[in-house]
């Protein structure tokens, strides 16, 4: 096989790699760190790196003898050269020491391995039918893929369940919401979850969704795919919450000295706030994709909302009914939450259906064209304001799907003058200089 069409690769860190890790503990630890089985280019140096990362995890003591033990019990031994195989890596290691410089080696060869496929299937893309903005995503996420590993190891629940146990003295990664009525029902935002907010027109659904991007910017950036708003709509309301100035005297710009004060007062704090807001309308799935990447490598994402389902766009061509298009449109969402470790936000419009019932409380059934848009969420949130009478104001947020946990109501304070809601009872204190 000619050099050049020779996967990229690295046998002599391969084998001082394994070698150094039967031979110090300290090495293993080092190794782990930066790379995987998968990493390995021969798939029985993979064989013998994973064996030895088991033995560690139950506790077992490592070396030439042990692991060949192991193997032998494994049926494997025999594959991976046998006991002469293992003493010969174990033998010829330069120094235990360097493992993880022998491991940047490796990583960096299991990089350029993955390159090269990426570059395989992104020319097999260029001459496959379909969307060309679709096949320019698809090729982005195939390189984006490359600087970790596109395969992993089988391992039965008692080789995982030791992983599981040892996060239960962690807290959970949730990033709280701004209301602790809501966070005491589903905790926080969790990455990998879909949470939808559903309600009708005029409820306040975008002002929920920006209050719940600004929380997760403590997390990190956040992209705001506002389908319904222009970017300085959303900042306008931004700024209207921030400071608690009267959205409509923003809105007609008709601002007092006082608001000039803290404005002048706050700008510097909004300088760096991570909230990345594309406000191009009629987007498809394919562009908010591109547009959550593009920020995550401007800056690690902490989450994606989207303003809302029923407004992205369907492509020229596409003539499946618009409910199996939008069923489509959320399990790309979920996928995507899941793939990028993101929670993301998505807003859904509801039918007329509650507006028909005496109480006009909103139910899950309500959620506008698509059934499914329930079944890809972990979390599904309906809104309800009281418009006229002695409880006008108030925001009933109803739990009506929690993955993982109960339902319940978190019952808020809706102030729409300063596009923001409160827990009950909370004052709407000024925001002070940063």
């Amino acid at each position: 096989m000619s050099e050049a069409t020779t996967p990229p690769q690295d046998i002599e860190a391969e084998r001082s790699i394994l070698g150094a890790m039967m031979l110090s503990r300290d090495a293993v630890q080092d190794v782990t760190e930066i790379i995987n089985g998968p990493d390995f280019y021969r798939p029985a140096h993979e064989t013998i790196f994973r064996t030895i990362v088991a033995m560690l995890g139950r506790g077992e003591p490592v070396d030439v003898v042990t692991v060949s033990d192991a193997l032998t019990r494994e049926g494997e031994v025999t594959k991976v050269g046998g006991y002469a195989y293992l003493h010969e890596l174990a033998g010829n290691v330069p120094t235990a020491a360097n493992a993880g410089y022998y491991a940047e080696i490796v990583a960096k060869q299991a990089i350029r391995r993955r390159l090269a496929t990426a570059g395989q299937q992104i020319a097999s893309m260029a001459h496959q039918p379909g969307d060309e903005s679709e096949l320019v995503e698809l090729a982005r996420k195939a390189v984006d893929s490359t600087s970790t590993a596109t395969t992993s190891t089988v391992q039965h629940f008692g080789e995982t369940i030791d992983a599981m146990l040892g996060q239960l003295d962690e807290k959970p990664n949730y990033a709280p919401t701004p209301w602790s009525a809501l966070n005491d029902i589903i905790g926080g935002l969790r990455p990998g979850g879909l949470y939808v907010v559903g309600a009708r027109p005029s409820v306040g659904k975008s002002v929920i969704a920006l209050q719940l991007a600004k929380a997760l910017t403590a997390k990190g950036s956040v992209a705001f795919s506002s389908l319904e708003m222009s970017e300085s709509d959303v900042q306008m309301r931004a700024v209207s919450a921030d400071l608690r100035i009267d959205l409509r005297r923003l809105i007609e710009r008709d601002l007092t000295p006082g608001d000039w004060e803290k404005i002048r007062t706050r700008r510097a704090a909004w300088q760096n706030v991570p909230l990345f807001v594309d406000d191009n309308s009629g987007v498809s799935i394919t562009d908010i994709k591109r547009f959550a990447r593009s920020v995550n490598r401007r800056q690690p994402l902490a989450g994606l909302v989207v303003d809302y389902l029923q407004l992205m766009s369907q492509p020229a061509g596409d003539k499946r009914p618009r409910h199996e298009f939008v069923a489509d449109m959320s399990r790309q969402l979920k996928i995507l939450a899941m793939d990028m470790e993101i929670p993301v936000v998505a807003l859904s419009q509801l039918n007329r259906g509650s507006t028909q019932r005496d109480d006009q409380m909103p139910k899950i059934s309500d959620l506008r064209e698509s059934g499914a848009v329930e079944q890809d969420a972990d979390v599904v949130i309906l809104l309800h304001r009281e418009i006229m009478g002695e409880k006008r104001g108030d925001l009933a947020m109803l739990v009506a799907k929690n993955r993982n946990g109960s339902t319940n109501v978190a019952q808020l304070d809706f102030l729409g003058h300063y596009s923001m809601a409160l827990d009950k009872g909370t004052p709407p204190t000024p925001r002070t200089a940063a």
